[in-house]
């Protein structure tokens, strides 16, 4: 059974934001509302709550916090409507302006469910490197460390497929190197580190051993991980590296795991 999703703190919470340190005291306001409805369990926030989660964080107090809250509750007779809705003891977000934040500010809507699935592998990989790999793969992804995210899921899809080819091909593929102008053997798993990960590849697929579309998935995820593995102008964004984990949770994990 996969392990429990570890909760959101809130220090993490806000590392996953852009430039939060530079957002205006307001938008740092719902979005702490946000945190403590969403992940604290909290049913309300109340202004010594926000309060206290600013001094956690080492954030400079909000001065008119209270006026805020209460002049953000949702107005009367047609007039515009507030953030907050008033409770019983306090305040809750209205569920547009919950929205409204996550749109604006947390990225795509799968993103959780993108950290969850790969925290939920995490117990079914037998490879404590693989897993240890797995392991700093999330704890990027969810600190918005994109590029290190792609750098380093690959390492866990190559590290999966190499294991995957030496424990079920080895004799084949050792037989097809031992053929090169420059033989070489694999005899332990670390052997694969004197190989070039294209050349391991090109190999299987030569072979046999893999599928014309097993090898294009392998390619493209290898090609778009030195496209960002190194100092370029080209840039990354959520949606990328979203698309980049789903291709190793779906199309990489699941084959060679």
């Amino acid at each position: 059974m996969p392990p429990a999703t570890p909760p959101v703190t809130a220090d993490k919470f806000v590392s996953g934001i852009p430039n939060f340190d530079t957002l205006t005291v307001s938008q740092q306001t719902d979005l702490l509302a946000l945190f403590l409805l969403e992940h604290s369990g909290a049913s309300e926030i109340t202004v010594s709550g926000i309060d206290s989660l600013r001094v956690a964080l080492h954030l400079a107090p909000h001065s008119r916090l209270a006026q805020y809250l209460s002049e953000q509750v949702k107005r009367r007779r047609g007039r515009t409507a507030g953030k907050y809705i008033r409770k019983q003891k306090g305040y809750a977000l209205e569920r547009g302006a919950v929205k409204k934040l996550e749109s604006d500010f947390l990225g795509r809507p799968s993103a959780v469910n993108v950290s969850a699935s790969l925290r939920g592998t995490l117990s079914a990989i037998g490879d404590p490197a693989v897993r240890a790999y797995l392991d700093e793969t999330v704890a990027c992804y969810e600190s918005n460390l994109l590029r290190s995210t792609i750098v380093l899921s690959w390492c866990v899809a190559y590290g999966l497929f190499r294991s995957w080819l030496f424990r079920n091909h080895l004799v084949t593929l050792n037989a097809a190197m031992g053929a090169w102008k420059q033989p070489f053997q694999i005899r332990v798993l670390d052997d694969f580190q004197e190989l070039n990960e294209s050349v391991v590849i090109d190999t299987a697929k030569k072979t046999g051993l893999i599928t014309k579309e097993q090898f294009k998935t392998l390619k493209q995820a290898l090609d778009i991980r030195n496209s960002f593995a190194h100092p370029t102008a080209k840039l990354i964004t959520p949606a990328i590296a979203e698309a980049y984990l789903e291709t190793i949770l779906k199309e990489i994990m699941p084959v060679y795991g």
